[in-house]
């Protein structure tokens, strides 16, 4: 899964990119407690642990399996 998808997943459910520092996108979810990073190195594939860590991060605000379900 590309780093674009899972940000424009997040945007569509509410969250917002909050800053970028070089290739790490910093997010959070739409109630603002949950905040997480997402490395988009060009168009490279997120690795699937890291998918999960997102996933994982912002669950407790979008649901259980809110990205890849």
């Amino acid at each position: 899964m590309k780093a674009a998808e899972i940000i424009r997943r997040i945007e569509t459910l509410g969250g917002t990119a909050i800053r970028q520092k070089g290739s790490h996108v910093r997010v959070v979810c739409r109630c603002g407690k949950n905040k997480t990073t997402v490395a988009s190195h060009g168009s490279q594939d997120v690795a699937v642990g890291t998918v999960h860590s997102i996933q994982r991060k912002l669950a407790p605000c979008f649901g259980k399996g809110w990205l890849l379900g």
